[in-house]
């Protein structure tokens, strides 16, 4: 299925939408750009305007992973590729935005009621499903000589 085609979603818990670029011209990808989360919309809205970004794409790739949790094959979709030039360097990134608790190996909860297991669970499965994701990623990128940018809240363009 092509990505393009899950339309954003207002009952996910995060702000989607679509995106329209002030500068088309450096925007390569498929249209439309959906984002999906208010993140991911700072960093359309980044690349849009920032001099240093020379194109740009959202969603731009598949990319098959396996994920060990369910032991079959998946295809991911990077949130984006940005191709930059900065000081006469030229580096093309593959980029992830996610919520750092997504990337972190959760803690067994204290109390170990139903709710609080389940939730354990499901943010173990997510960590284990990030990490099948990342490795496939940074694979695809190695081999096409990208860097990788994985962005969260904490990063700086978020602030």
């Amino acid at each position: 299925m092509d990505i393009k085609k899950l339309k954003p979603n207002h009952k996910s818990g995060f702000k989607q939408g679509y995106y329209s670029p002030k500068n088309r011209n450096k925007y390569i990808g498929t249209l439309p750009i959906i984002y999906r989360s208010s993140w991911e919309r700072k960093f359309c809205h980044w690349c849009d305007h920032n001099e240093y970004v020379i194109y740009w794409a959202s969603e731009p790739l598949g990319v098959k992973y396996y994920n060990i949790l369910d032991k079959k094959f998946h295809t991911y979709y990077p949130d984006f590729y940005v191709k930059i030039n900065k000081d006469g360097m030229i580096d093309e990134y593959l980029v992830e935005v996610k919520p750092k608790a997504q990337l972190q190996k959760p803690k067994l909860p204290k109390r170990k009621t139903k709710k609080a297991m389940k939730n354990y669970k499901y943010g173990y499965e997510t960590y284990i499903r990030n990490l099948c994701k990342t490795d496939a990623l940074n694979k695809l990128a190695e081999s096409r000589n990208y860097k990788v940018m994985l962005l969260t809240e904490d990063s700086k363009l978020f602030r």
